[in-house]
């Protein structure tokens, strides 16, 4: 069992740390745009604002989870 949280702890850090550089990759491909208006800075801000942080936790749970944190003695 301890492996398994090993294995998806890692692919937890992974994930979080593919959301952390996409979503604001995502956002400058997104109002940079020809088309981009006042909504699209107002929603993806408001995305940004929100998620990052909750990219930023699963990163950090998953950390906590690959170095044995969540293992029972």
């Amino acid at each position: 069992m301890n492996a398994i949280k090993k294995v998806l702890g890692l692919v937890c850090m992974l994930a979080g740390l593919a959301l952390m550089i996409g979503l604001p990759y995502q956002t400058i491909q997104k109002l940079t745009s020809d088309t981009a208006s006042a909504e699209d800075y107002v929603f993806w801000l408001v995305i940004v604002v929100i998620f990052f942080p909750i990219t930023a936790g699963l990163a950090l749970f998953g950390r906590y989870a690959w170095q044995g944190e969540y293992d029972k003695n």
